[in-house]
Formats: C-alpha cells, structure tokens, sequence
C-alpha cells in the first residue's frame, strides 16, 4: 500500500470550509446516490453511491462502509438483499474506528455473523483505525471489546474468516495503534490471514476525509485494485 509521507491532516481538509473537496465538488456530486431507510429509526438510513467502474465486466463487487455506531448486521442484510446493481456473493466491508469497533464484533460473534446472509458471501473486511482494546474497562466492557472476543472466539469460527486488512494512520493514539498490532499478531496466530498497513502523513480521520479531495486518497486505489483482484 502507498504510504508517503506527504498527506493533508484533518484540518487542512475541513478548514475553513472543506477547501481540498469544494475544488472536486462537480465530480463528487456527479456521481450517483440514493438514500435508503433499513430500519424503524431514523438514524437508519443507508447512502448508496453507484461509483462508474470504466471497462469493468458484470456486477461490480460490494463495499459497505460503516463509520460510527450502526446496526451493523442490519444494514449488511438490506444492502445484500437490494442492491441489484452490485454483487451481492462478492461482498466486502470496511469500519474505521468506532464503525470499525461494531464491524470487528459483529464478525467475532458466531451466532452473529454465521446467521446473517453476508456469511458465505464475504471476501474480505477492512478494518481502520479501530480501538481494538478499550482501556481501562468495566467487567462488561473487557468481555466485549474486539480483543476479548478474539480470544473467546474459537478457532474453527476464526478461520472461516475471510482476509482482513487492518489499517492504521502514523499518527494513530498509542492506544489504537497498540491495540490494533496485538489484535492482528493474535488474528494471524489463529489461522486467519490479516494484512498490516500504516499511513504515513495521515492523522486519524484524514484518510476517510481526503476522498475524492485529489490529495492523500491513494490508500483507497489500493483497496479497490484488492477488491477487484
């Protein structure tokens, strides 16, 4: 993955008023999105982006980005289920931080992630910038965080995982970054396949706020070449 040293930080992107994404602001809105309710609340709503893919042959594959607290099995079963425009066998998801937090769990509990339709359909899971481990915790919370279940997780159910690529800024809190590089070493001991990459020049926010700014955007180049193959 490309990791030079020359990115813009969060505030270059977002101050004052967004300068690096108003620039591409006619390619950005060019490209077509639906709004979609997946649920009861009003906080479920799912945008839907149909990215042009020049010179591509049929469906293109999925990619469900999850960036806060959401409901994650729910939104994954409404995307599977109505998105006719993208592969629904050839599915991949993507949290950063605490989306990446909610995304790791729902994949680390069996009776979760085994009777949703995404299992069987998933090709790989990226995880960015995910507090791994939250420090210090209260009895409930140490039982639940990422790293916990890993290790209450057996190894049959971690091996039928599919790859995992675990991201991470420079920058990253110690915290994150520590808890991530543990979380990984003990992923790969237990069979499954995880690959390891840090961003250079990036703080915790700018890659997701660099795309489609033209500048510290090549990360996700790399992930689409990977979901592609």
């Amino acid at each position: 993955m490309s990791c030079a040293a020359s990115r813009p930080r969060t505030k270059e992107i977002v101050d004052p008023t967004y300068p690096l994404l108003e620039a591409n602001r006619s390619v950005i809105e060019s490209i077509r999105r639906e709004t979609f309710t997946y649920g009861s609340s009003d906080v479920h709503k799912l945008d839907v982006y149909y990215p042009p893919l020049p010179g591509s042959d049929g469906l293109p594959p999925i990619l469900v980005f999850f960036y806060g607290s959401e409901d994650v099995r729910d939104a994954i079963e409404w995307t599977i289920e109505n998105v006719a425009e993208g592969d629904s066998n050839r599915v991949f998801l993507l949290g950063h931080s605490a989306g990446g937090l909610h995304l790791a769990s729902y994949l680390l509990l069996p009776s979760l992630y085994r009777s949703s339709s995404a299992f069987g359909r998933m090709r790989g899971a990226i995880l960015m910038g995910v507090p791994c481990e939250i420090l210090p915790v209260t009895k409930k919370v140490s039982v639940n965080h990422p790293l916990s279940l890993l290790r209450q997780t057996d190894d049959s159910h971690i091996c039928s995982l599919p790859p995992v690529w675990n991201i991470m800024v420079g920058s990253e809190p110690r915290a994150i970054s520590t808890s991530m590089r543990t979380f990984a070493r003990e992923f790969r001991k237990r069979g499954s396949t995880v690959d390891e990459f840090v961003l250079e020049g990036h703080d915790h926010l700018s890659p997701i706020l660099a795309l489609s700014s033209g500048s510290g955007e090549d990360w996700s180049y790399d992930v689409v070449r990977w979901i592609m193959g």
